[in-house]
This record gives structure tokens, sequence and C-alpha cells, in this order.
């Protein structure tokens, strides 16, 4: 793979992000990490494909695109070395946070099982757990496990949050944490750490009412599954995939829109047909036909948005797809 630099990042930043330091796994046994899982079928077909056939051409890949992810990284690498640097700075760093020594000198961060007392309060972070089930190794590493409740730190656009549609996906994650790890997640819930990248403290105040997070990090509890359905879960992606590692390509199924992350068309309403900014933006082409006819005597005009693609640009089977090319003619993914 080959990278470019088109917005000319300074040597600093441009290496921070062309570096990739995600711990991949090397087995004798087909591997599925708990993000895997939750993929589409054809794309984790097809991805599989992409890294045992060599491709025709080395695609080059604009570092910009890996800004949200680093971030991300940034973020959970601070949480890990904030709570493992040093024994005493956790315990100052704790008396300063209030809590009482009764308390904190039963926390024990990553401890062997030898060094868990029956009073102890564990905490444990980027621990990582496999298991084999069904010719498959399946692994994943968790972000953070306080006293049996296991944390995730997410970043995110305050819009996600308000929609809310990423819950079910948590959940299942969360779910097969806890089915690799039920010595160490034992509650049966989580907790999602939500920080927001384009979070305003302006607009926390003007749409309140639109269910706009109040602080900057906001915290949600979501209920896990039964381990039981969990497995059960696993073993029903796992036959899914072995059902299509022969599939020819045309075959397997698609990806939903859904699993595209396809945006909604939008239509906006210009008031002058010279415009270049809109008076009012609808979902729909009735709303804003409706509104130029009854409010604006059917004066200016209504320009369609279409709907977007955006996953197909972080797909690791993307040379070996054809559902793609179809998006690609008709103006719904552009690759950069």
């Amino acid at each position: 793979m080959i990278y470019t630099n088109n917005d000319k990042y300074d040597l600093s930043i441009a290496v921070w992000l062309a570096s990739d330091d995600y711990d991949h796994q090397q087995f004798d046994k087909p591997y599925l990490s708990a993000t895997e899982l939750l993929q589409p079928t054809r794309m984790m077909v097809l991805k599989q494909r992409a890294r045992i056939q060599p491709a025709a051409k080395q695609n080059a890949v604009d570092i910009s695109q890996f800004i949200p992810s680093r971030l991300g990284t940034a973020i959970h690498s601070g949480v890990e070395v904030a709570w493992t640097k040093s024994t005493a700075g956790v315990k100052y760093t704790l008396k300063l946070l209030g809590y009482p020594k009764s308390v904190i000198d039963r926390i024990v961060v990553n401890p062997t099982e030898e060094e868990l007392q029956p009073n102890s309060l564990p905490v444990y972070l980027e621990q990582r757990a496999y298991r084999e089930i069904n010719g498959y190794i399946i692994g994943g590493k968790f972000d953070f496990v306080g006293n049996g409740t296991l944390e995730d730190v997410k970043t995110m656009g305050v819009w996600g949050f308000i929609k809310g549609d990423k819950d079910d996906n948590y959940i299942k994650q969360g779910s097969i944490y806890r089915w690799l790890n039920p010595d160490k997640i034992t509650n049966d819930y989580m907790r999602i750490q939500q920080i927001f990248t384009d979070w305003s403290k302006l607009d926390a105040t003007k749409f309140v009412n639109k269910g706009y997070p109040q602080s900057r990090i906001v915290s949600k509890q979501l209920k896990l599954m039964p381990i039981e359905e969990t497995e059960r879960w696993v073993r029903k992606r796992i036959v899914e995939v072995k059902q299509c590692t022969d599939t020819p390509e045309p075959e397997l199924p698609l990806c939903s829109m859904e699993d595209l992350w396809q945006s909604d068309p939008q239509y906006k309403y210009y008031s002058k047909p010279d415009a270049k900014r809109a008076t009012r933006v609808f979902d729909s082409a009735g709303a804003a036909y409706a509104y130029m006819a009854d409010k604006c005597k059917g004066k200016g005009r209504v320009e369609e948005i279409p709907a977007t693609v955006k996953r197909c640009a972080y797909c690791g089977g993307y040379d070996l797809c054809t559902q793609k090319d179809t998006y690609l003619e008709a103006g719904m993914l552009q690759i950069v």
C-alpha cells in the first residue's frame, strides 16, 4: 500500500497518521476479531481473500482518512497510560478525586491471579483474550474493566450520539468481550464512555430539547446479551462466513444500506435560481416542493443531494468487490 499526503501535513503529523501500531494476530487457523464479527459477511469474506491474493496494483491511500482512528487510538492509549504508568501515581490521582484510602488500597491494576485478594477491586486494561470455536480463533481486546464492569471508550460525533444507531453493535461487541473474559467481566451490563469530537457548549444550550449532549463526555449504560446467547450468535456468524468462503464474488450477500453507512438524500430549497446558499433543507422531495409552492409561490428551485455510501472507502476487500462499482457509477461513492 502507498500513502499520499494531499493536505501537506507536516512530518510530525504525517508520520503519526501513517503509523499503524495495531497488534495484528497470526494463527495457523482463521482468525476473527470481535470487531470483525460485526462486519457484513461480504466485507469479512472479501477482506480475507484480499489478504492472500496479490494485488494487481498498489492503491494509494491518503493519510487524512486515518485521522478519526488515530484520534481514537490516542485517547485509548492515554487512558491506559494514566492507569498503568505507576502505582503511586494512580493512588495519588484517586486521592485527588476524593476516594478514601480504604478503597484506594484495594484497587489493583492488571493483577495476576496470585495478586488478587478476596477484598480486591481489580482494574484491567487492554487485555486480549482468545477462544477457538468451529475451527476459528475468535479474539478481542477490551478497553477497561473495573470491578467486573466493562467500559468501552468511543470517540464520535454528536449526531451519532443523538441517533443512537450503534447501540446494537456496542452491545454485541461488549457481549463478545464478556464471552471471552467471563472471569474478569462479571456484570451483565457495560458502560460506553462517549467522547464527542465536535461538541459545542453553545449548541448544547441551543439544542437541549433535541437531545444534544450537555457534556463533552457522556456515559451510557447498556445491558449485555446472556453468555449462552452470545455464543449462539458467534457460532451463527462463523457458519455464515464458512458458507461463503468459496462463493464467487458476484454471488456473495450484498452489504445493506445500513452496513454501508448510507446517508439519507436531502432536498435543498433555494429562494432564487442562482442562489448559492440554501434557505431550507428537507428530508423528502414532497416536503421541499410543497414548501416552494405554498410558502414561496413556486419561486426558487429545489436541488436533490443524493444519498452517499461511506464504508466502502474503509473496506479491506474494496479491490475485489463489484457492489461498490455500482455506487461509483451512480456518484454515491467518492474515493479521494
